[in-house]
């Protein structure tokens, strides 16, 4: 999707259907812990050179691990449940309304039992 930036002559709220995913990006963990999970991307916004973005994101089934480095992540959890889980074991729960933040540098894995669909804003750090 093509969004003006503050160099265009007109500026305007970005606003995206959270139900339905327009030509996502489809990938799969880069560290899987178990199940098939896939999931789906759809990036909708991109701003400040690169450096900030925002879309919805879903996934299906599996345990993933999550290493969040050199950015911050807005999560909002809008369809299904997942649970995060610290290292030392502390499980978080969301679930649809449910908002988070993932700092830069926290380390986990999810967990999702059967699907998550989350929208977000990433801003590097």
């Amino acid at each position: 999707m093509s969004h003006p930036t503050s160099a265009d002559s007109k500026i305007s709220i970005i606003h995206w259907p959270a139900k339905t995913l327009v030509n996502p990006v489809i990938g799969k963990p880069s560290r899987p812990i178990s199940g098939n999970t896939e999931y789906q991307t759809m990036n909708v916004f991109e701003g400040l050179g690169g450096k900030v973005s925002s879309g919805t994101w879903q996934s299906s089934a599996g345990h993933f691990s999550s290493n969040v480095q050199g950015y911050i992540e807005f999560c909002f959890i809008v369809e299904g449940d997942c649970r995060l889980v610290d290292p030392d074991g502390t499980v978080h729960r969301f679930g649809v309304g449910d908002h988070f933040i993932m700092p830069e540098g926290w380390t986990g894995h999810w967990e999702v039992d059967h699907f998550v669909k989350k929208v977000y804003l990433v801003a590097e750090a």
